[in-house]
């Protein structure tokens, strides 16, 4: 169930950007790319109660390995810019309605 998520998630940020889910994990530093994988992760973490194990595994499945670390970095990172730019919490609200 949670791999579905993972990938209703993924889905839904890459739909929202407008690229396909194997530019999502791609070793780039540009923005909507980055904003896009840390969003993906904070959703999973937050919202949906999975372990950095897990949302390393899942996107290990996608043929990029993130370690658990980085993936906390990016939670952290993501945290800090949802409370800063309180439009940004409109865009996530929308992207993690999730079809069960």
């Amino acid at each position: 169930m949670k791999e579905y998520i993972y990938q209703q998630y993924l889905n839904n940020i890459c739909s929202h950007i407008g690229i396909e889910s194997s530019d999502l994990f791609v070793k780039s530093k540009e923005t909507g790319v980055v904003d896009g994988r840390q969003l993906l992760y904070y959703l999973c973490y937050n919202n949906s109660n999975m372990k950095l194990t897990e949302i390393s595994t899942y996107t290990g499945n996608q043929g990029f390995h993130e370690d658990q670390a980085n993936i906390s970095r990016s939670v952290e990172s993501f945290t800090k810019k949802l409370e800063s730019d309180k439009d940004l919490q409109a865009i996530v609200d929308k992207i993690k309605r999730v079809e069960v």
